[in-house]
């Protein structure tokens, strides 16, 4: 009771001398700069809006959301898919001095070729993934290097090769150089890790190279030519190993059966789910990409066109690929509007079936052709309304997926900002 009465007093003639019990928290330069009146409040606000300014003009932010039907009707009974999907894509770039960080987050379900999350699971979650996480230093005027998770650095006009979803790893280079207002070299290279094995050295890589051209033959028209060379080093690898793909794409030659007899370790039906997704070819392919872009009465007119040949020795002799078509207006302004056809063929093991063009078809990949139509409408600068139809066919039966002719409807409302 003592010790109480001691400690109440003590409190009491603190309170009396108005001494604070804390110490107050410390003050800012440019506060005490204005206590002294060396600068005014009007003076330290201004420093801070121009330090503010000046990070932000470093700093932009970009998106999109699409909503997506997709109805497809296979030729199989019973395997009709009618599907309501979602896009969503964040992303933002920050630039300090010759560098530029980028990253961007964006839905799905981790498939290397698709953002696309179906409405599914009685309202569960959706998941959020990486999608591109990357640096690039800009070496030079006409020289850029890249590392880390990144945007396709390849010159490209069609999906024959490459989804537009997909984001190499690894590293990449690209030169541009303009020698005149209408002639331009521009060259590329990528070097990506597809996959890391722990058990041997033989690793997967893709090593690409791209040299192209750019033509100013008329007044508002341009034609553009570049040739590629892709080599896909360990693929299919010895013994065969998976490219531990996320998603496999219809096409190509696989491994299907279990190696016989089971090595140790090895179990019944694991190992043969492990080499359905093995590739059994090599590749080595060259493609050749080409377009022409010029305006008619001051409409955009696209013509563009692919072509690829794997140039390894295959054990089905299916590998060449092509596809063209044209394209009229551009959907991008308010009240603009495009239209498209294409035609595409694109055998077995023309490619690589599990990064190449995810929509065309049931399941994307290769050994298919078919027609693909378009129509888009921009009501707005940010809003676009875009229908598509896919007619395909398989090319080769007797070869993987087999009899599945398709077609498949894909509206799409998209805001962008």
């Amino acid at each position: 009771m003592r010790r109480f009465i001691i400690a109440f007093i003590a409190f009491g003639i603190l309170s009396a001398s108005n001494r604070p019990l804390f110490a107050e928290d410390p003050k800012t330069l440019e506060e005490l700069l204005i206590e002294k009146g060396t600068i005014t409040k009007e003076e330290a606000a201004s420093i801070q809006e121009a330090r503010f300014t000046k990070w932000v003009e470093r700093l932009s932010f970009a998106g999109d959301l699409r909503l997506r039907h997709d109805s497809t009707l296979r030729e199989a009974p019973d395997r009709d898919r009618h599907r309501e999907r979602f896009r969503l894509r964040l992303g933002s770039t920050l630039k300090i001095d010759d560098l530029l960080i980028g990253i961007q987050v964006a839905s799905g379900e981790g498939s290397q070729t698709s953002t696309n999350q179906s409405f599914d699971n009685l309202f569960s979650q959706k998941s959020i993934w990486i999608q591109q996480a990357y640096l690039q230093w800009k070496a030079a005027q006409w020289l850029a290097v890249t590392a880390g998770k990144m945007p396709n650095p390849f010159f490209r006009v069609t999906e024959l090769v490459w989804d537009d979803d997909l984001t190499p790893e690894g590293l990449s280079e690209n030169v541009t150089l303009k020698i005149a207002d209408t002639f331009l070299l521009f060259a590329n290279a990528g070097q990506f890790v597809l996959d890391e094995d722990s058990t041997d050295n033989n690793d997967q890589w893709l090593f690409g190279e791209q040299a192209g051209v750019q033509l100013g033959v008329a007044k508002d028209t341009y034609v553009t030519l570049a040739g590629t060379f892709y080599s896909f080093k360990n693929v299919p690898g010895n013994p065969p190993n998976s490219l531990s793909q996320v998603t496999t794409q219809d096409g190509n030659t696989r491994f299907s059966t279990c190696p016989s007899p089971l090595g140790a370790g090895d179990v019944a039906g694991v190992t043969c789910a492990t080499t359905a997704n093995t590739l059994r070819n090599p590749f080595r392919v060259l493609n050749i990409t080409a377009q022409l872009a010029t305006k008619v009465a001051d409409l955009p007119i696209l013509l563009q066109g692919d072509y690829v040949k794997n140039l390894a020795d295959t054990t089905t002799d299916k590998d060449t690929g092509y596809q063209a078509g044209l394209l009229i207006g551009k959907a991008s302004d308010p009240h603009s509007w495009e239209v498209a056809y294409f035609y595409r063929l694109v055998e077995t093991d023309a490619t690589v079936a599990d990064i190449s063009d995810s929509d065309f078809g049931p399941n994307g990949g290769t050994n298919r052709k078919g027609h693909t139509a378009w129509i888009a409408y921009n009501p707005t600068k940010a809003l676009q309304f875009k229908a598509k139809y896919s007619i395909t066919q398989v090319e080769d039966e007797t070869l993987p997926p087999g009899e599945d002719d398709t077609k498949r409807l894909l509206f799409d409302a998209v805001v962008k900002f």
